[in-house]
C-alpha cells in the first residue's frame, strides 16, 4: 500500500519537473530567436484579435514568467512582461495560442464550454479544500473525506477537459499564424515546438490529478477499513 501511494504521487511528480524543466529550455532557446513578422506578442495578440471581430477583448501584461492566459469572464489576454514585449518566436507562439482561446470563447467552443462549467464550481470550492483534506485524512471525518475525494475528482475531469481545449487553441494558432502569412514553413516549426513543450505540462497536470486522486482512494479505504476493525 505504502509504495504504491509513493509511486501514484512521486512519478507525476517526477515526470512534471522534467516537463517544466523542458519547457524552460524551449522557451530559453526560442526566446533568442526574433519572429519573422518582427512584432512583439503584445501586437500580435492585438493583431489577431482585431482581425477575428474581437475588439472588445483587451490584451493586458501580467506579473511573472510562464503567466500568460485568456480572462474569460474579464474578457482580456493576459501575456507575461517577456512575451508581451519581446520580439521573439516565443511570443508569437504565445500570443498566438491565447488569442485562440478568445476565438474559443467568441464562437462558443464546446470543449472550452465544458471546462468553464467543470472550472466555476473548482474555483468556488477551492478555499475550502483545505478544510476538506485536513478534517478528512487528518482527522478522519467521513464527510470530510468524501468531500475531499469529490473535489479533486472535479479536478481530474478539469485537466482532462483542458487537454482538447489547449490542443484545439495551438492548433488554431498555427493555422491562424500560415494563413496570414505572419510565419514561414521555417518559423511554423520552431512554434510547433514551443506549443508542444507547453502542451506537456497539460498531459502531466492530468497524470498528477489522477494519481492524487488514487492515492486518496486508497488512504480513503484504508482509514475506512480501520474505523471498521473490532477494538483491542
Amino acid at each position: 500500500m505504502t509504495a504504491a501511494l509513493w509511486l501514484l504521487l512521486l512519478v507525476p511528480l517526477v515526470i512534471g519537473i522534467v516537463a517544466r524543466r523542458r519547457l524552460r529550455r524551449v522557451y530559453a532557446r526560442y526566446r533568442r530567436v526574433p519572429n519573422r513578422a518582427g512584432a512583439t506578442g503584445a501586437q500580435l495578440a492585438r493583431a489577431m484579435l482585431d482581425a477575428h471581430g474581437l475588439r472588445r477583448v483587451g490584451v493586458e501584461t501580467a506579473p511573472g514568467v510562464l503567466t500568460d492566459h485568456y480572462d474569460a469572464r474579464a474578457g482580456v489576454v493576459r501575456l507575461s512582461d517577456a512575451v508581451a514585449h519581446e520580439r521573439s518566436v516565443v511570443s508569437l507562439a504565445v500570443a498566438a495560442h491565447e488569442a485562440a482561446h478568445a476565438y474559443q470563447d467568441a464562437e462558443g467552443s464546446r470543449a472550452y464550454r465544458i471546462r468553464r462549467s467543470v472550472g466555476e464550481p473548482l474555483a468556488r470550492a477551492a478555499p475550502w479544500s483545505g478544510f476538506f483534506f485536513i478534517g478528512g485524512f487528518f482527522f478522519g471525518v467521513p464527510v470530510l473525506m468524501y468531500l475531499s475525494l469529490a473535489y479533486v475528482a472535479g479536478l481530474v475531469l478539469f485537466a482532462l477537459a483542458t487537454l482538447p481545449v489547449e490542443l484545439g487553441a495551438s492548433r488554431r494558432a498555427l493555422g491562424v499564424l500560415r494563413r496570414a502569412r505572419l510565419s514561414d514553413a521555417a518559423e511554423q516549426r520552431d512554434t510547433r515546438a514551443v506549443l508542444t513543450a507547453a502542451a506537456l505540462t497539460y498531459f502531466v497536470g492530468l497524470l498528477w490529478q489522477v494519481g492524487t486522486f488514487l492515492a486518496l482512494v486508497f488512504l480513503a479505504e484504508a482509514a475506512h477499513r480501520m474505523a471498521g476493525a473490532p477494538a483491542g
